[in-house]
């Protein structure tokens, strides 16, 4: 049996093919990026139908074995609808660079999630302060990870110095530099922020851009000068 195509026919599939494959790359590039928010905010909603018991189980208390496994359960847990949000944000825009970039959101992601955990574990303080001198020692929320992609997104800008890595880099000093250096100082305990869990986000972030860029930093290492003109390669992008 033979198949009789019409003049034109062929014209439609190159245009369906690179449709399906656009749509392809973006549900690969972003559902990463949007699959652990949707958790988050599931979690908040138990949350709040149990009474803050998700919070007060399985909050990460630093140096107490009840609390190892927060850096687990840390990043999605927060403690208000205003907190969930905030970092909904900042982790959309961030994320979403970190995955545009590397194609490997999720490889990053864990990454910085572990590191930051164990190390807010080991050096993390009380996040709430009483009055009475007391304190509750739980850390909860995503801006660790946040952090992390922060610290990330500038040391693999400056280690690669391509040129779209280079934009998101002084993006992210330009509008979150600041805010993000208060952030890690004590000074923001006084906000009931977890300072020491963006110091461990932001320390996480940079180790693992360290790691994730050794290939770059020894191509480098082992590619012999060679001035502009005699340069064949296209323009690294990304």
């Amino acid at each position: 049996m033979s198949l009789h195509l019409q003049p034109g026919d062929d014209h439609h599939e190159p245009q369906r093919s690179l449709g399906t494959e656009l749509k392809h790359s973006m549900v690969r590039t972003f559902l990463p990026v949007l699959l652990p928010l949707a958790v988050m905010w599931l979690l908040w909603l138990v949350n709040m139908w149990t009474g803050n018991w998700l919070n007060l189980t399985l909050r990460l208390t630093p140096r107490s074995l009840e609390g190892l496994s927060g850096i687990l359960f840390m990043p999605v847990l927060h403690g208000s609808f205003g907190h969930l949000l905030g970092n909904t944000f900042s982790w959309l825009v961030l994320g979403g660079m970190v995955s545009l970039l590397t194609r490997r959101f999720t490889f990053v992601m864990s990454g910085i999630w572990l590191v930051s955990g164990i190390v807010l574990w080991l050096i993390g303080t009380p996040w709430v302060l009483r009055p009475d001198g007391s304190s509750w020692g739980g850390h909860v929320g995503a801006s660790g990870v946040i952090y992390g992609f922060a610290g990330f997104l500038i040391i693999y800008g400056l280690i690669t110095r391509r040129v779209v890595a280079m934009v998101f880099a002084i993006f992210v000093i330009v509008f979150y530099g600041l805010s993000m250096l208060v952030g890690m100082m004590p000074v923001a305990a006084g906000m009931r922020v977890s300072w020491t869990g963006h110091l461990a986000g932001a320390v996480a972030g940079v180790a693992v851009a360290w790691i994730f860029t050794r290939g770059v930093r020894e191509e480098r290492r082992s590619r012999p000068s060679r001035t502009p003109a005699a340069s064949d390669e296209a323009p690294p992008w990304f």
